[in-house]
This record gives structure tokens, C-alpha cells and sequence, in this order.
């Protein structure tokens, strides 16, 4: 039988929605995260289920349906039809955990690259905890159910929109309520952790795509259901549709992710609107600078250990915030630069210790905990704060240069100043590095200043200025 020109336009439609979801894989597999990988892999792997989806749905358009007026199914169709379902729906059932893994590790933010870090990150909640553990049971029962009752579907002829034959399924009713239910949970549990992650960031692009996602997600769910459930127990074989359907919000999730740090940005320290009124007392003031002529300089600030250099610091954060300038602060839990700005709403601490070896989150959204004594991965921090927010005007404070020599040496400081000193001139970031006065050598005090162009000291209250480029 010669295949008519209209026959080609159901397989077309599966062709156009596997291509748009390979698209909006490339874009997750491109994601540039070093500290949550395995997020990454989920979600390629929600793709590939998915594409394994239309591709089974591609071959059902070619698979042999009995002639008009026969009611004989070949055998070789019925195999087809009983893979092809449990294949389908099992996939679906693995992209609904996978992608409720994905809400729970952005939610809670584990401490660790991988899978199995997740789990034992949100079994320290028991909330979360007795959630996952009800809703994955629930989805594995759902899984059992369609493996092991052979009632709970079965095959059926249908006409198809064009007006050919094709062999579908029929869904036992009980089943499809059951595959209802997981989508209910879905959209209140996994995609209403997604939203509540939305108040951790105000990068306005962030806050869409925790948007998106859910809203994508979930229309996906409906749309399987509907089309390839309800509609079939119907009668109604419109499952091309469905996927026009599937294939617009895959584009919107493609969208999404075509900015390559988005990901690793759902997992960067709050920021928000500062809205901060003007210091009475500046820091550029302070240094003969006005507050425009500051911006964008990197300094280095040789402090007095027992003078109360926190007041300076706690003035330039202020005067930051007042240029809606958000400051992203790397020093030590209980020192006196933190304690000076803990609570300042411009403020997003990246705390450094030696009790992680890679970036973990902090107790509260405004921070991240950092390796104090590995400078590649301070380096990686430094310049994530910088491309994850490409639209974000931000300062950095580093408290202390003097902390980075006694636990690494000279040399390994020099070569992170340097760094940082290049990857802040290049973005015109308004930094300032802390170090001790009379904690080093001359050597190593003049190492460090070689690498400055404004370098100014704070002894007994007052600033005295070295060198101003």
C-alpha cells in the first residue's frame, strides 16, 4: 500500500518534538556546574526518557493495524503494544522521580556530587524525608501495578485524526486514577518546591525560570495523561496533538537553559533588592574618592588588628547597597567583618572554613560555606558570583589576604590574588582584600602590594593612603 503524503504528518510531529527536547538537553548537558553534577545528569536523563517516549510513539504510527471492517489485531502489533506500554509508562513513572529529585536537591542543596547525596541530604529533614519516601513508594507501587496486572491495559483499533487505523491502548480506569494521583502530588510537592526556591534569588531570571520549569513539567504530565490516557479510553486517539503540546513547553524549558550557568545559579546565596538609603560617612570619602570614581577599583586594605577596621568596611557595604550594589563577602564565621555585617540585607556571605571541601550551603539562603585553604576552588567561587549574575552589580569583600598566607604560603596566595585580581579589573567589580598590618615578613607584604594599584592602610581610626592609581 503506497503511503499517502498526509500519512507523513503524525510522524513528522513526533520528528519535530524529539528534535525540540534534544535541544533543551544540550542546553542542561552545556551547563557549566562544578558543585551539583548529578542535578545535571537527572535532568539529561528526563530528556532521554522522554525522547525514549516519542521515539516509541514514532514507531506506533508504522506498526500494523488490522483493515476496516476487521477486528483481528496482528500478534506481531500486539508485542509491539505491550512493549511500547510499559516502556512509555514506565518512563514517565522514572522522569516524575527523577525530576521530583531534582526539586528536592535544589530545595535542600546537598552536600555532595553525588545521587547518593541527595538522599542523605533530605533524610537530615524529616518532612522532606517522609515525603519523598511516601511519594517514590507510591510511584514504584504504580510501576508494580502495570508490571504485574495484566488488566491494567489493554489493546484497542482507533481512527486517528487524518482517518487511518492505529493500534492504541486502553487503560484500565483504575489505573489511569492512580497515574492522576501521582500527577496531583506533583504539582504540589516537587513543583511547589521549586517555587518556594524562588525566594532565594532576586535574579530575575532565576525567579522565571522556577517558574517555568514546574509550569512546564506539569503541562507535560497533563498533556501525557489526557492524550495518551483519557482521550484513548474515549475513543479519541489525538495523541499528535498532545505532543504539539509537549513540544512547546520542552521549548520553553529549552529557553531556559540556554544560558549555560543558569543551573548552577538556582544554587548561588540569595540576593535581593537593597534599597539602602546613603551612609553618612562613605568609604571612597574616607580615601579622597567620590563614590563613582571608587566603583569598579580593586583595593587592597592593610588593616590595624586592634582598631575597629570593621566600621570602614561595614561603610563601604552601606555605600554599596545605596548604589544598589549587592556584596558578596568571603571571611570567617565570629570575625569581626562578619559579625559587622551580619543582617545587612546587601550582604551574601561566602564563609569560609575548613570543615568543607567544596562549596555547601550555609544555614540560611544569604550563604554558602567555602574550603578556606583551596584557592581553585575560591577562585571557582569568585568567578561563578561573577558569570552566574551577568546582570548583577555586586562588590566583593575578601577578609583576609593574612589568614590565605599562614594557611597556604606565599606562593599559592600570589597566584590567587593575581587571579582574582584579573578576573575583578576585567568585570570592573569594586573589591576590597584585608590584610594585617605587622603580621609579615617585608617580603611578603611587598609581594602582596605588587599586585595592587590602590592600596590604602587604617590605623587608629584613620585612613592613610599608599598608592592610588
Amino acid at each position: 500500500m503506497a503511503i499517502e503524503p498526509t500519512d507523513l504528518i503524525i510522524p513528522a510531529i513526533h520528528v519535530i518534538t524529539i528534535l525540540i527536547t534534544a535541544t533543551s538537553a544540550l542546553y542542561v548537558y552545556r551547563q557549566k556546574t562544578g558543585e551539583y553534577p548529578q542535578v545535571r545528569n537527572l535532568l539529561v536523563m528526563v530528556h532521554l526518557f522522554y525522547i525514549g517516549i516519542v521515539s516509541l510513539e514514532f514507531v506506533r504510527t508504522f506498526v500494523p493495524a488490522p483493515p476496516d471492517g476487521s477486528s483481528a489485531i496482528p500478534t506481531i502489533t500486539l508485542f509491539f503494544l505491550k512493549v511500547y506500554t510499559i516502556s512509555n509508562t514506565s518512563f514517565v513513572l522514572a522522569d516524575v522521580l527523577l525530576l521530583t529529585l531534582v526539586a528536592v536537591a535544589i530545595f535542600y542543596r546537598p552536600n555532595g556530587r553525588r545521587l547518593a547525596d541527595i538522599l542523605k541530604e533530605v533524610g537530615k529533614h524529616q518532612m522532606g524525608a517522609t515525603l519523598l519516601l511516601v511519594y517514590g513508594t507510591y510511584i514504584l507501587i504504580a510501576e508494580g501495578y502495570l508490571l504485574a496486572v495484566p488488566s491494567s491495559f489493554s489493546a484497542q483499533v482507533l481512527p486517528t485524526l487524518l482517518g487511518s487505523n492505529e493500534v492504541a491502548t486502553a487503560f484500565d480506569p483504575l489505573y489511569l486514577d492512580m497515574l492522576l494521583g501521582i500527577l496531583l502530588i506533583f504539582l504540589v510537592y516537587p513543583s511547589g518546591l521549586l517555587v518556594l526556591s524562588r525566594r532565594r534569588t532576586g535574579d530575575s531570571e532565576v525567579r522565571r525560570a522556577f517558574a517555568i520549569l514546574p509550569i512546564a513539567w506539569v503541562g507535560i504530565g497533563v498533556d501525557l495523561l489526557i492524550f495518551n490516557g483519557y482521550l484513548l479510553n474515549q475513543g479519541i486517539d489525538a495523541s499528535a496533538v498532545g505532543y504539539l503540546f509537549a513540544a512547546a513547553a520542552f521549548s520553553a524549558t529549552a529557553a531556559t537553559f540556554r544560558r549555560a550557568t543558569m543551573l548552577s545559579a538556582f544554587f548561588q546565596p540569595g540576593i535581593a533588592a537593597t534599597g539602602i538609603a546613603p551612609p553618612s560617612t562613605t568609604f571612597s570619602g574616607r580615601v579622597g574618592l567620590t563614590t563613582q570614581a571608587a566603583l569598579g577599583r580593586v583595593f587592597l586594605l592593610e588593616v590595624d588588628s586592634s582598631s575597629n577596621f570593621e566600621e570602614p568596611i561595614k561603610d563601604l557595604t552601606n555605600e554599596l547597597g545605596s548604589n544598589e550594589r549587592v556584596v558578596f563577602a568571603f571571611t570567617a564565621a565570629g570575625s569581626p567583618v562578619h559579625t559587622a555585617l551580619n543582617g545587612m540585607t546587601n550582604v551574601r556571605f561566602f564563609t569560609m572554613t575548613r570543615k568543607v571541601s567544596y562549596p555547601k550551603p550555609g544555614e540560611g539562603p544569604d550563604e554558602v560555606l567555602v574550603p578556606s585553604a583551596d584557592q581553585s576552588v575560591l577562585l571557582n567561587v569568585l568567578d561563578k558570583a561573577i558569570t552566574s549574575n551577568p546582570d548583577l552589580k555586586f562588590g566583593v569583600i575578601f577578609d583576609s589576604v593574612s589568614d590565605l598566607i599562614l594557611s597556604s604560603g606565599l606562593e599559592m596566595t600570589y597566584k590567587f590574588l593575581k587571579q582574582a585580581n584579573e578576573m575583578l579589573n576585567t568585570h570592573h567589580v569594586t573589591a576590597v582584600f584585608m590584610m594585617t598590618a605587622g603580621a609579615h615578613s617585608d617580603r611578603e607584604v611587598n609581594v602582596v602590594k605588587s599586585l595592587f594599584s590602590n592600596i590604602v592602610s587604617y590605623q587608629a581610626g584613620q585612613f592613610v593612603v599608599q598608592k592610588m592609581a
